[in-house]
């Protein structure tokens, strides 16, 4: 200062705070792109833990259709009075005597969700999208299917408190089954109630639970491409085994109308149902109009359908547009025909 060199003094010491400044902004960058990191990170890896949680419901939801498909056969033949003294008596009698006593029951996991729930002022926007359908899997799905479960057990255990304080042959049915029980399970109208109640709340189950898989294997679907894991989808997403080209579904979407339905034993059932299908996200989605039901198809080859329940086949004119569908079930077969 006293040899007049101030400006230059101010120049160098001004020069030495800016660079001071400099670094610590990029000290801070630094510290906000790893903090970044490590939060992506995070919530990558409670995603992965929702994936795990989802693989487990949907198998076990599976088995569970499987389930109560076969209870409701049996029980719409008890309701037909389709069902004889012989089924009773057959090598798989309990089959038809425990018909509406056991259930099979769907606690769907929800730790991962939790997890992101407690971070949700932290979720990346990247994953932003994922939000809306984990609510709608864990709040409404899951009340659904929770409420439905919980009103099968009371109908299964009602019934089955009923039988032991009125049927004195009721502690002895697995090893051996009486005149009177048979005669019971073939003709009782209060009993055939319990099963229209049984199966009434059974349907209602599998039509949430069918809601769930839909969501569920969407979000899996998601995740994966967001987070790269896993590279190739499990067998128990469904998916296109072939990737449909935009050809195959312009000649695919449309209004249709289900004109029959053939039992295996021959019987015709004829109908007049409004279809509608079109192109989703990861699906084609096929609306029965008057029920607002959704089935959501994918495509198995250039001439095969898929879904839960149905094979179909494709069949088509001569400039490659689908003119009619035939979807096969496990108890018969549907036909729709596509309208102009």
């Amino acid at each position: 200062m006293e040899t007049g060199k101030t400006s230059k003094y101010f120049k160098y010491a001004i020069g030495e705070i800016v660079l001071v400044v400099i670094g610590i902004l990029i000290a801070l960058q630094i510290n906000n792109w790893n903090e970044k990191r490590k939060n992506e990170n995070k919530i990558a890896t409670i995603l992965k833990e929702i994936q795990k949680d989802l693989e487990e419901d949907i198998v076990k939801s599976k088995a569970l259709f499987t389930y109560y498909n076969k209870r409701d056969s049996i029980i719409q033949l008890a309701l037909d009075n389709k069902l004889t003294r012989e089924n009773y008596l057959s090598a798989n009698r309990h089959e038809f005597i425990y018909v509406a006593m056991n259930a099979f029951h769907l606690k769907i996991h929800n730790n991962g969700y939790k997890k992101l729930t407690d971070n949700i002022d932290n979720i990346p926007e990247k994953y932003q999208e994922l939000i809306s359908p984990l609510n709608e899997i864990y709040t409404y799905n899951k009340y659904e299917i929770d409420k439905f479960d919980i009103r099968i057990d009371k109908v299964t255990d009602r019934l089955m408190d009923n039988l032991a304080t009125s049927k004195p042959w009721f502690y002895n049915l697995y090893e051996n089954i009486s005149d009177d029980a048979i005669h019971f399970f073939l003709n009782d109208s209060l009993y055939k109630n319990d099963l229209y109640i049984y199966r009434n709340a059974s349907d209602n189950l599998g039509r949430h639970i069918s809601s769930f898989n839909q969501n569920a294997s969407n979000v899996y679907r998601t995740i994966a491409e967001l987070t790269g894991y896993p590279k190739t989808l499990p067998d128990f997403i469904p998916h296109h085994l072939i990737e449909p080209t935009p050809q195959d579904l312009e000649a695919i979407i449309g209004n249709y109308k289900m004109v029959k339905f053939t039992t295996p034993t021959g019987e015709l059932m004829p109908l007049n149902e409004p279809i509608t299908i079109k192109a989703g996200k990861y699906s084609l989605e096929l609306t029965i109009v008057n029920s607002s039901n959704t089935i959501f198809l994918y495509y198995k080859s250039t001439t095969e359908l898929y879904d839960e329940e149905a094979t179909s086949t494709l069949v088509k004119n001569d400039k490659n547009q689908v003119v009619k569908i035939i979807a096969k079930y496990d108890d018969g077969e549907a036909e729709l025909i596509k309208i102009e």
